[in-house]
């Protein structure tokens, strides 16, 4: 048996350790698919501090940062494109790939 290579083991653990539902992922439906989905709204606290974020008077705005495997959401998507995460319509603000993980800033904003 050979061993695998770094590539070969990182895409195992993409599913088996990051995207693991046991441990830090959990089902959602993105697009109508379901599929492990990692949110982390606390790395969306310190990106505001650096940049210094702000938004208009009178508008209510949701923000997400969701990681999923590129093998699962499928092609890039593009910016300013819209996102249906569990029923409710974001907008990618941004999206970076990173060893097979998209990373995907959403936002949503209602009067």
């Amino acid at each position: 048996m050979s061993a695998m290579s770094f590539k070969e083991q990182l895409a195992v653990d993409i599913h088996n350790v990051f995207l693991n539902t046991a441990e830090f992922a959990d089902i959602r439906r993105v697009n109508g698919r379901e599929m492990p989905v990692l949110t982390d709204d606390n790395e969306l606290l310190d990106r505001d501090r650096s940049e210094g974020s702000s938004h208009q008077e009178g508008l209510y705005l949701s923000r997400r940062l969701i990681y999923v495997a590129r093998s699962n959401f499928g092609p890039r998507p593009a910016l300013g494109s819209n996102l249906d995460l569990d029923g409710v319509r974001y907008r990618i603000e941004n999206c970076t790939e990173e060893d097979g993980i998209f990373a995907l800033e959403l936002r949503r904003m209602r009067t």
